[in-house]
């Protein structure tokens, strides 16, 4: 799963082996709220923390290539792919059984994540599963998927003490670029690049 910009609101390089993303003066409008952000993302751990409100989720969707913004540009070097999981699994399903759920990923289901994670594959439907059970899913496809950037929110939502212990593994072992949201930041890797969101702003801890 990938995503581009087809104008000049992305920018895109390459030659060397670190992930960056930028932040170029970004501007985001929805309404009456207005995200607004200079940063600069490298390959990692970055945790975002910030309240209900602040503008994460809108964030997220920018980082991920789901949002274009309305001024400034996202400047892109060594990063062919990107994806986003969003903080309910149900809203990104896809397939009509667990294992086609997989391949809708481009995943085969049999990847040692998805034993770590405790997710189940085969041909039941995949709402029949609980959230927690369908987040260890989804978590278990996009880190099989393995792409430059990984942006995670809330992914620490609906599970147990002890997937939440093998996400951090996960994530701490992760190649390329991955932000986390979360409101959970106790469990976030301890080496991670702390940012904070303040009423449409980002700023780095």
């Amino acid at each position: 799963m990938e995503f581009a910009f087809p104008d000049a609101a992305l920018k895109c390089g390459g030659g060397g082996e670190v992930v960056r993303l930028v932040l170029d003066a970004v501007r985001c409008t929805r309404g009456d709220f207005s995200l607004c952000a200079d940063a600069e993302f490298s390959s990692g751990v970055h945790l975002v923390t910030g309240r209900i409100g602040a503008g994460k989720s809108m964030l997220g969707s920018v980082l991920a290539g789901l949002i274009r913004p309305d001024s400034g540009q996202v400047v892109l070097e060594d990063c062919g792919s990107r994806i986003l999981l969003m903080q309910f699994p149900e809203y990104q399903v896809t397939g009509a059984s667990l294992s086609a759920e997989a391949a809708s990923w481009g995943v085969m289901g049999t990847e040692p994540v998805f034993s770590l994670l405790g997710a189940k594959t085969g041909s039941q439907d995949p709402f029949s599963l609980s959230r927690g059970e369908l987040k260890r899913l989804m978590l278990a496809c996009v880190f099989a998927k393995d792409p430059d950037v990984l942006v995670l929110d809330e992914p620490y939502a609906s599970l147990d003490e002890e997937a939440k212990g093998i996400l951090t593994e996960l994530i701490e072992g992760r190649r390329g670029m991955t932000v986390v949201f979360s409101h959970e930041s106790e469990f976030a890797p301890q080496t991670a690049v702390t940012w904070r969101m303040e009423r449409g702003g980002l700023v780095r801890e």
